[in-house]
């Protein structure tokens, strides 16, 4: 048995030159899983999109050359299902029905590590374009959104037409949407032309999202916060609607979640919660005294004075060591920080359903960090050239000359910025 690793959005291709090494093979020939149907290998297409999903054992049937039958079958379109009836009894060395034991005759599959980055990025790409495939490209006029630019910074207005567009009883999250930016003379810019006005809305509404009243904590590190008229409007869900459609729809992810609200959307185990994490100045520092007393009866009179606070949400009690103490505060830390938001992230997370984004993230954790997570990592200037394609004139000529001389001035400044660095802001350059 032969074994090695494919990227699952590799070509087809590259499986069926692997399988053809083996010194006994022939110029034809099919490869099949077990109860699947058979790949012949003039197929086009990635592993992927032929329904190799993981682990797997395929089995190889070499075709003879001179089975005239088979050539017409495997020369016949895509389309017709002849291949699958075809008679294997003239030329083959190992029927799909008695699998052959030699070893050269089966092929072991299994994706690389999503622990590789260049894979990371890969499988990323492959999730995201079959996310992006399921969106209908006809845009019901319920899918037009009017948007009104606010030039002195402020997002509420993008937010606003977000939410009545979303709002609307048929509105198509499945569907593409038609921006339209309005003027302040109220001048209708056009709908969209190539993606342009689209992508500025997208980006636009996720720094709206960010500064939205559901989200509390550093700009680069938010966590839920609960708002009892957001909750009840079902804001929890839209926004988190939102979200998915500028990932899906316009490959932009926010970067701003905390490491725990990105777990607890995903469904993955969370640090407990700490006192750093109450956003009621008043209340923290109530917790903080009690949890600073040195003495039981310093305690007992922290507690006390913070009887109201602590009775609303079920903690108040009496304590007779200070290691009750301990489990007091953190009781009420919990309860405060996730425990009344429970519901809200419910609904936030419910939102996360939109095309079937919540089932990869939670599959695929690592691989969406990235996109919801602030990435920390700095930027190279290898980043910055890879993110080019370089397009040259012909060979020996003098405009490939000048051209060769420009790139070479391109990668040189970038390396020069990125070496001075504590007199650069690389990021902004």
């Amino acid at each position: 048995m032969r074994t090695r690793k494919f990227v699952l959005s590799e070509s087809i291709k590259a499986l069926f030159d692997f399988v053809g090494e083996v010194e006994d093979a022939t110029e034809w020939f099919q490869i099949q899983e077990a109860l699947s149907p058979p790949l012949r290998k003039d197929l086009c297409g990635t592993i992927f999109e032929r329904n190799i999903r993981g682990p797997t054992t395929l089995f190889v049937q070499w075709i003879s050359s001179e089975d005239v039958e088979f050539m017409q079958t495997i020369l016949a379109p895509d389309g017709n299902d002849n291949h699958n009836k075809a008679d294997y009894n003239s030329g083959t060395v190992s029927p799909l029905d008695q699998p052959s034991t030699s070893n050269e005759h089966l092929a072991s599959f299994s994706p690389c590590s999503e622990q590789e980055e260049t894979v990371q990025k890969t499988n990323l790409q492959t999730i995201l374009s079959l996310l992006s495939a399921k969106i209908d490209d006809d845009s019901p006029t319920s899918n037009q959104i009017n948007v009104v630019r606010d030039y002195k910074g402020n997002t509420h207005n993008i937010l606003r037409s977000t939410v009545q567009a979303f709002s609307r009883r048929r509105f198509n999250l499945g569907a593409r949407l038609d921006v339209i930016f309005v003027d302040d003379t109220k001048v209708a810019e056009g709908a969209v032309d190539g993606g342009g006005p689209t992508r500025e809305y997208l980006r636009l509404l996720l720094k709206a999202v960010q500064q939205s009243s559901i989200f509390v904590g550093p700009e680069n590190s938010k966590r839920l916060r609960l708002d009892s008229e957001a909750l009840h409007k079902g804001l929890y869900r839209q926004i988190s609607q939102m979200i998915s459609v500028c990932i899906i729809l316009g490959g932009m992810g926010p970067h701003f979640f905390s490491e725990k609200l990105f777990l607890q959307v995903c469904g993955k185990p969370t640090r407990p919660a700490t006192l750093d994490e109450v956003d009621d100045e008043t209340f923290k520092e109530m917790l903080c005294k009690i949890k600073e007393a040195e003495t039981l009866p310093e305690a007992k009179a922290a507690i006390d004075l913070a009887e109201d606070c602590l009775s609303i949400i079920g903690a108040f009690r009496s304590i007779s060591t200070l290691k009750q103490r301990d489990m007091l505060v953190q009781s009420a830390v919990e309860y405060y920080v996730d425990g009344r938001c429970n519901v809200a992230l419910q609904q936030f997370v419910d939102g996360f359903n939109t095309l079937g984004l919540l089932q990869e993230m939670q599959t695929h954790t690592d691989l969406f960090r990235i996109i919801f997570v602030e990435d920390k990592k700095p930027l190279r200037s290898s980043d910055l050239t890879s993110l080019f394609e370089v397009n040259l004139s012909d060979q020996d000529t003098y405009k490939r000359e000048l051209e060769t001389r420009t790139l070479c001035f391109w990668r040189d400044w970038i390396i020069d910025v990125e070496e001075e660095r504590n007199s650069y802001r690389f990021e902004t350059t």
